[in-house]
């Protein structure tokens, strides 16, 4: 687990709201550190970070076992997911313009048989190729 100290004035795309989830119902770190498994240090040094360079699913796994258990003791039914843990805004870089979405759907053989023995005929799949903008090159 890699984290960064608050910066001032960040402006990256993603933030880490740990700090926030936990203001929200006055979550203790040692309350967090005793549902979650996680050691207390480890807990401050998560809620005390804005960026999260890399997290392990163990541990983001376990802080939102944790804060829905302490959201639940409060008297919120809230279930914690690994996207409140996160806020993301658009800053710009690599403009989303210069790449046009093709959506392709498959369709069942016309025979009728499927090529996967044993598994559903009823199987739709729907893929997304993101491809250059001719006219932006």
């Amino acid at each position: 687990m890699r984290v960064r100290k608050r910066k001032k004035d960040s402006q990256k795309m993603i933030r880490w709201r740990l700090r926030i989830l936990m203001a929200e119902k006055k979550i203790s770190n040692k309350e967090l550190a005793e549902l979650s498994g996680i050691h207390p240090t480890s807990i401050s040094k998560l809620k005390n970070a804005d960026e999260i360079e890399q997290i392990s699913g163990r541990v983001l796994n376990n802080l939102c076992n944790g804060l829905t258990k302490a959201y639940h003791a409060k008297g919120d039914e809230r279930i914690i997911t690994p996207g409140d843990l996160f806020d993301y805004t658009y800053d710009g870089d690599g403009d989303p313009g210069y790449a046009d979405i093709q959506s392709v759907t498959t369709e069942k053989p016309k025979n009728g048989h499927s090529p996967n023995a044993g598994k559903s005929d009823n199987t739709t799949a729907q893929v997304f190729w993101l491809l250059p903008n001719k006219e932006a090159s």
